[in-house]
């Protein structure tokens, strides 16, 4: 079983912050999630559209990211349940499945600096 130790989704922009979509100090603790003075610097030269564009998109992934989360425990929960077996290398659904957790493990892992 996952435990959840990050805000719960789902998360909107406001302007240059990232906050909970619904402020519930019930559920969490944290009511920013981050607050960025600026957004997506491009490269000396880059195209200025190119980069607004992109960073848009970074934006909307960062927000995404708690549903994209859910989906992946629900997927690697009914892979798991089917019986596939992350080390096997030759089918697609164990290789989804080995995917799945490494990036589960990833986003649940508490860095401390």
């Amino acid at each position: 079983m996952v435990e959840l130790r990050h805000t719960p989704g789902p998360w909107v922009w406001d302007n240059y912050c990232l906050r909970p979509a619904v402020a519930e100090p019930d559920v969490s603790a944290v009511h920013t999630i981050l607050e960025a003075e600026w957004l997506g610097w491009g490269y000396l030269g880059s195209d200025q559209n190119q980069t607004s564009a992109e960073s848009a998109a970074n934006q909307v992934l960062i927000a995404a990211s708690p549903d994209l989360f859910d989906a992946a425990v629900a997927a690697e929960r009914v892979l798991a349940r089917m019986g596939w077996r992350a080390d096997n290398t030759f089918d697609p659904e164990a290789i989804a499945l080995a995917k799945l957790r490494a990036a589960i493990t990833k986003a649940t892992e508490v860095r401390h600096a």
